[in-house]
């Protein structure tokens, strides 16, 4: 199963990339659920997407509850999960 996370960010270039190590981080913590890095969306609104392979959704669930950084609406104030199961 493949995760695209899709989320506006408007803090700093430097926030961010402190930001994708954490999820990173918190991959490596979590069994089942591997960070595949951070890319711009062509196709949807938002400025950038986090892709992820994982056992289930749960696993990203558990990935976030393993992350320092805490949601500031100000920074990330729109986002959206879309999963993606198979091949099939």
């Amino acid at each position: 199963m493949f995760l695209v996370e899709y989320f506006d960010w408007f803090g700093t270039q430097e926030e961010l990339k402190k930001l994708d190590e954490d999820v990173n981080k918190a991959c490596t913590e979590v069994k089942g659920i591997t960070y595949k890095g951070r890319y711009s969306p062509h196709q949807k609104r938002f400025q950038w997407c986090w892709i992820f392979e994982s056992d289930g959704y749960d696993k990203l669930m558990d990935m976030s509850g393993k992350m320092k950084y805490k949601r500031d609406f100000k920074n990330m104030p729109y986002g959206e999960v879309e999963a993606f199961a198979g091949p099939t």
